[in-house]
């Protein structure tokens, strides 16, 4: 049980850093884009980008469990243990992939994760949203 506490706290802080970076990078590209509008002028585009790099660090997440799981040999091959780790990381859950009960509150802590990850996803894809569409006028202001 310890073990798989302190695994998955690792694995927890290794997300948070990972989206953390993502973050930053999101914010980097729309400062970016703000101080220059005339040439970053495709909000669609920037938008998009934001999307892929908050859905990159995700996946980036989760391939993290998926390679625990398989060097634990808690899952017989890489595919499948990615497979499992999506599957739990989104918390869809179908079922058809199991842990044993040893490594089952390592699974649990992967699907906390995944809830926090897609949560703080959201938030930073909603705010570039807000700002590019919701606020016409954001780029006049920053230059005033």
């Amino acid at each position: 049980m310890w073990s798989n506490l302190f695994i998955g706290c690792i694995l927890i802080v290794f997300s948070v850093i990972v989206h953390a970076c993502a973050t930053r990078f999101v914010m980097f590209l729309v400062r970016k884009k703000r101080a220059n509008p005339e040439v970053y002028n495709s909000k669609e585009f920037w938008t998009s980008i934001v999307v892929l790099i908050m859905f990159m660090a995700s996946f980036i997440e989760a391939l993290a469990w998926a390679f625990i799981y398989f060097y634990l040999e808690t899952i017989n091959s890489l595919e499948e243990s990615l497979y499992f780790s999506i599957v739990t990381f989104t918390t869809l859950g179908y079922g058809d992939v199991v842990l044993s009960n040893s490594f089952r509150l390592l699974a649990s802590l992967e699907a906390a994760n995944g809830i926090i990850i897609f949560g703080w996803s959201t938030a930073i894809i909603i705010t570039v949203v807000q700002n590019y569409f919701l606020n016409p006028d954001i780029d006049k202001d920053i230059k005033q």
